[in-house]
């Protein structure tokens, strides 16, 4: 391990052991415990999910008594570090579509241990919650989705996908009605973050220019129900632009390590794995999760992780078989095969029949 990495590992573990502590401190010693930011005040009900440098909490509005979901993210890297996690921020913003979840506002707070900064993103809560909890109850009752049903969340996701592979640049003016009741409520008083979109790749681009983005972490554990039913796309933590011309090795190495933090291995393209110098890496990375999606809430598990083998070689080589004992029709098999082609080159994009 450099000294980078050790680094980045020694702060990762401070900031487990201190969140945990103080998890630990609300929920034994203070089970009412408050978080105030700007001047309002919320409720910690209790931790719904975590990972790297960053919790996800459920809270409640003690004004009024909403619920939200919270997910702080601690920076210790510096401005640059503030920089880059705002990047999820914007692209929260930036995506406007029904199956695509909304942030409804966001903060940034000195952490009081003083060694970095802390950014909340307050997002709706999901009492229904996501895919992989279906997945979860299937396995303990034996009843699993109804074919019907498993098609119309497998499409309302690909639309979701569809609007961050199609995504054109808007007008500066432009503006947009809330896509779903309460989305544009502030939540937090005082001056909106910085944006960050406008990088230099994007700075570039004329109004209504596409760039398409690629989401490279779908999964079901990424795939809310809305109280409608409805799918609902959400943690762009890894979303960035799609097209990558992979020029040297070195950039191939980096790709790489990129995918293999940011995107889950079950559910990463074969590509990602293996990055090759002189290609391009496109947005046919998401087309390739929604298969291995597709078939995870079908049949409860991923396509490649059930041998006990290498999930890397099994990826590579596109080996995958299905369960004898389905009661799904032959259109969701031909549907998850049609998403799984090994080379992306010959893998459908998002418009594809």
């Amino acid at each position: 391990m450099n000294n980078d990495n050790l680094a980045i590992a020694l702060d990762r573990i401070k900031f487990y052991a201190r969140d945990a502590v103080v998890t630990l401190t609300q929920c034994l010693c203070k089970p009412d415990a408050t978080l105030k930011i700007n001047g309002r005040s919320y409720k910690i009900e209790r931790l719904l999910g975590e990972g790297g440098f960053s919790f996800v909490y459920l809270i409640q509005d003690t004004s009024n008594g909403r619920l939200y979901a919270l997910k702080k993210i601690l920076v210790t890297s510096g401005q640059e570090g503030v920089k880059e996690a705002m990047r999820e921020v914007e692209a929260y913003r930036r995506f406007r579509h029904p199956n695509i979840i909304r942030i409804l506002d966001s903060a940034v707070v000195q952490d009081e241990g003083g060694e970095g900064k802390i950014i909340y993103l307050f997002l709706p809560y999901f009492s229904r919650g996501n895919l992989q909890d279906e997945m979860t109850k299937s396995s303990v009752t034996g009843n699993y989705m109804p074919e019907k049903r498993l098609l119309e969340l497998f499409y309302g996701t690909c639309l979701a996908v569809r609007a961050m592979h199609r995504y054109r640049l808007p007008s500066v003016q432009s503006t947009y009605p809330p896509t779903r009741e309460g989305d544009n409520d502030p939540l937090i008083s005082g001056p909106a973050e910085p944006v960050f979109d406008h990088d230099e790749e994007v700075a570039q681009a004329e109004e209504g220019e596409m760039i398409p983005y690629a989401h490279r972490d779908i999964k079901p554990g990424n795939i809310m129900i809305a109280d409608d039913g409805s799918p609902v796309l959400m943690d762009f933590g890894s979303t960035i632009k799609a097209r990558i011309e992979i020029r040297t090795r070195q950039q191939a190495l980096l790709e790489q390590d990129i995918a293999s933090e940011h995107s889950t291995m079950p559910y990463r393209a074969p590509e990602l794995f293996d990055v090759k110098t002189g290609k391009t890496l496109d947005e046919k990375v998401d087309i390739w999760s929604l298969g291995a999606t597709l078939f995870a809430v079908a049949y409860g598990h991923s396509p490649f992780e059930t041998d006990g083998s290498s999930i890397a070689m099994a990826v590579g080589s596109g080996r995958y078989r299905y369960p004898d004992n389905s009661s799904y029709s032959e259109k969701v098999r031909k549907l998850i095969d049609f998403t799984l082609v090994v080379d992306p080159e010959k893998r459908p994009d998002i418009e594809q029949d």
